[in-house]
């Protein structure tokens, strides 16, 4: 069985998105249940007796907005998978942050909303992928979406995280590069000592290039061109 949520506070909004989803289920032949919320508050109450593999949630809502839910769902380690469908488009980039699976702008047409759905179902149940840092004494699962950078320490490697904070690893950058190259393709060197999460990149330029954290990186002669290039793909979406 399935569990798909709509939150959205427009009445309208909730009917329509639960009724595509019910279509969608019924045309691929998948036990569904779909319940619809008014708000975000709404569903949090609701996980103390069920949780939901497939959210559609809203942004703009009154009291906890749709973005801010993500985040609480997450922090509670649901691995709920996330479809935004909102009006707004300010927000698409932090959609990376909590792993959503699709950003759509309303009014959604169904095949859209169908695609994210598939996605959806595809990644439910997987594991995320994670960063192993072996520090000493210590081992940490980090997901990787909550990689910013990496940045090569002599024989260790400092691991960057989008909240600021800096752990160590007793790993050389090399061998994580190899490893991270096996689960992600959003991670680039723009130098010989750092390597770079594409999707928390705020600025490039041909000397450096600007983290979400603040962090100012160095981008070595000859690195720029596919860096720029490679950025720019995953911002239009053709880059996963």
């Amino acid at each position: 069985m399935l569990r798909v949520a709509v939150v959205d506070d427009e009445e309208a909004a909730r009917e329509l998105y639960g009724s595509l989803a019910r279509d969608w289920a019924r045309r691929r032949n998948v036990e569904a249940e779909v319940v619809t919320f008014a708000s975000a508050e709404q569903l949090l109450f609701s996980l103390d007796d069920a949780s939901y593999d497939v959210v559609l949630l809203d942004i703009e809502m009154p009291g906890i907005d749709g973005m801010a839910l993500a985040r609480d769902l997450r922090s509670r380690g649901e691995r709920t998978q996330i479809v935004f469908v909102t009006g707004i488009i300010d927000h698409a980039l932090d959609g990376y942050d909590v792993d959503a699976v699709s950003y759509l702008l309303k009014p959604v047409r169904a095949e859209k909303l169908e695609a994210a759905l598939d996605r959806a179902r595809e990644r439910v149940g997987r594991e995320e992928p994670v960063l192993i840092v072996d520090s000493a004494g210590e081992t940490s699962r980090v997901p990787l979406t909550r990689v910013c950078f990496l940045e090569a320490r002599g024989h260790d490697t400092l691991v960057t995280l989008v909240d600021g904070t800096r752990l160590v690893s007793t790993r050389g950058i090399a061998q994580m590069e190899a490893g991270l190259s096996k689960t992600s393709g959003l991670f680039l060197k723009t130098h010989r000592s750092y390597l770079v999460n594409l999707p928390h990149v705020r600025r490039i330029t041909r000397r450096d290039v600007e983290m979400d954290t603040g962090d100012v990186l160095p981008v070595a002669r000859g690195r720029w061109e596919e860096l720029n290039r490679a950025w720019l793909a995953w911002c239009r979406g053709t880059l996963a």
